[in-house]
């Protein structure tokens, strides 16, 4: 009954074009929406991480069509979802099978670098460093990287996250991890790889600090 209730509500908060889609979700899409205005000005080769069904690349293409985007994610099923809702766009956006932890690119061949809606679903700090480490190294200097995360400091999202197994099935059958990180942590992590923050977003809460979304995009130093 609280599974059924949950997938209702998913549906009716979800964007009427998304609904039905694996990543569908009122967070979901609005964190895709502010990343997408974030890079809404951005030229040269973008790649997202953990592209799923390739709804953040397809919404940034509607607005800039001159970016040559890239999409890698480590599940079939989604990628396949991708192509068919890019196929149209098929000479511009690629998409490969990969693990963040190992994108098959040289260095910095890359002017940007999202990964968005996928921090919460890794196993903790540990796995969001490596991501981060490929992320900066196929992004040249002077490019920019955007990524988020759920916010430790806000209580109710750690207590949604403790709960998820009791209403989320997809949590349950998957066993998805459901993680949240410190922004300082992030930060340093960041900084670690010769990025300086130029940007902040903290979604759908008025104090910074409590914000259940924080979006960070960060510029690699020359």
């Amino acid at each position: 009954m609280i599974d059924k209730l949950y997938e209702l509500l998913l549906r009716v908060t979800s964007r009427p074009k998304e609904r039905g889609e694996y990543s569908a979700g009122y967070w979901q899409a609005k964190i895709r929406q502010a990343a997408i205005g974030l890079a809404g000005g951005y030229t040269g080769r973008l790649l997202e991480v953990g592209c799923g069904e390739g709804l953040f690349l397809k919404g940034l293409h509607r607005i800039n069509a001159g970016l040559r985007l890239y999409g890698v994610d480590s599940w079939d099923r989604m990628l396949e979802r991708a192509r068919q809702l890019l196929a149209e766009n098929e000479n511009t956006v690629t998409f490969s099978k990969a693990d963040g932890r190992h994108l098959p690119f040289d260095n910095g061949f890359f002017d940007a670098v999202v990964c968005v809606n996928v921090f919460l679903n890794v196993e903790g700090l540990s796995v969001v460093r490596q991501i981060l480490e490929e992320m900066a190294r196929v992004c040249r200097p002077g490019g920019r990287i955007i990524v988020e995360f759920r916010n430790s400091f806000n209580p109710l999202l750690v207590l949604k996250f403790r709960l998820a197994s009791f209403y989320d099935a997809t949590v349950r059958e998957r066993k998805l991890p459901l993680n949240t990180y410190r922004r300082e942590d992030i930060v340093d992590l960041l900084k670690g790889f010769d990025f300086s923050v130029t940007r902040g977003l903290y979604l759908d809460f008025p104090i910074k600090k409590f914000a259940p979304i924080i979006i960070l995009e960060a510029q690699k130093n020359v």
